[in-house]
């Protein structure tokens, strides 16, 4: 039985709960667990959220940036800072750059911080928790420690340097990987998310000590518009991109992990392993464009777990939160060797979960449209793609 960790609090949910794109989505998640008794099990560790401190965050996010989240609230309730405070005329300056006085609203859209990343009570703290608790985790690992740590409220992967971007404050991934470079030569980064994980390629693009592996809905206008696999920089060294079309169907999830994943990851030898486990790919998830269920998910988790190299399991999109709160749980219950009941049981959210009252859901009737014409495309782009990791050993 691996040595697992999980990083939750109720204060801690508490605060994650606030996150606009997923109100109290992670106070069910944890309320559904804990109603199966897993957060009870001896062969799990419950490790305290850790805040995240200003140099921390700085080691991947600009300063300014991370300066900007701690007066973003009073930006946004029309309080005046410091900054505003005082008389500038930049009409004769061309060459103003965001530390120079805008309106309130311009300062939140440079830092994305509006839109699909607005602020919200506690942003700052959220912010520093989210990155400073996917830090713990991988730092645990880097201790040897633990073999698996989970931490289901992280996975923020589009998050930029110096910007919010799709929902996504702060990018734990990044800080995460980075710590776990400390220790581990190589780090494979694999993402489920149904949005590309565009942010986490960006910044190891250069790097080949990590390979980001994304499987992701691409489609003209779908978000964030990248991760085609034919149009990465000459200068990337291990970054795979797998774009898949609508309807994607656990089959198909199951036949490009054995076919096209798992040999990348034989080649690249990985020391450890980084999974974003984001289940907006579910049926019935109102951004989503897949069709898969907590098998689908389940059986990449068992695959990846065969490999028994250290890994940290982190969350990610989701925005059927009582339908995340289904993966999740099952996906933990599997994490520990547990058979837990299809039943619901009864806790705080229990209505929340009718008609049927449920564990699995079934799938769609969305038609998957990954054929095997289109499958064939993406293993020649993973061919393609796979030859700049092959040069790099």
């Amino acid at each position: 039985m691996p040595r697992t960790a999980y990083i939750h609090s109720k204060d801690y949910a508490d605060l994650v709960s606030r996150l606009p794109s997923n109100i109290d989505r992670s106070k069910k998640v944890h309320a559904l667990i804990d109603a199966y008794g897993l957060l009870r099990l001896r062969d799990l560790t419950i490790i305290s959220p850790r805040k995240a401190t200003l140099k921390a965050l700085c080691r991947f996010h600009s300063r300014d940036y991370i300066e900007f989240l701690n007066k973003a609230e009073s930006y946004d309730s029309g309080e005046d800072s410091d900054e505003d405070n005082g008389s500038n005329d930049e009409s004769d300056n061309p060459h103003n750059t965001r530390t120079s006085t805008h309106t309130k609203e311009d300062k939140l859209e440079d830092y994305g911080l509006r839109f699909d990343c607005s602020v919200f009570e506690g942003l700052a703290d959220y912010a520093a928790y989210v990155a400073g608790s996917t830090l713990e985790a991988a730092t645990l690992l880097c201790d040897d420690s633990f073999d698996i740590t989970i931490h289901w409220d992280g996975g923020r992967h589009h998050a930029r340097k110096d910007a919010a971007a799709g929902f996504c404050i702060v990018n734990d991934i990044i800080l995460g990987i980075m710590e776990l470079q400390k220790v581990f030569d190589r780090v494979l980064y694999l993402d489920l998310d149904v949005h590309h994980g565009d942010g986490v390629e960006s910044a190891f693009q250069l790097t080949d000590k990590v390979l980001t592996v994304s499987i992701h809905h691409f489609a003209e206008g779908f978000y964030p518009g990248t991760g085609s696999g034919t149009s990465a920089s000459a200068r990337t060294k291990a970054a795979v991109n797998l774009p898949m079309k609508a309807g994607l169907s656990d089959g198909t999830l199951n036949k490009v992990f054995n076919e096209m994943i798992e040999p990348l990851v034989e080649q690249f030898s990985p020391d450890a392993i980084v999974l974003q486990c984001g289940v907006d790919g579910m049926a019935g998830d109102p951004l989503g464009k897949w069709n898969l269920t907590l098998t689908g998910y389940s059986d990449c988790l068992k695959k990846i777990m065969a490999w028994k190299k250290p890994l940290l399991v982190l969350g990610g999109g989701g925005y059927n939160t009582v339908s995340t709160a289904r993966c999740y749980a099952y996906l933990t219950s599997q994490i520990l060797g547990r058979t837990i009941s299809d039943e619901i049981p009864e806790h705080a959210y229990f209505e929340d979960y009718q008609p049927d009252f449920l564990l699995f859901i079934d799938p769609g009737r969305q038609t998957d449209n990954n054929t095997e014409e289109h499958l064939s495309h993406v293993r020649r782009l993973v061919e393609t793609q796979s030859k700049t990791l092959a040069s790099s050993r």
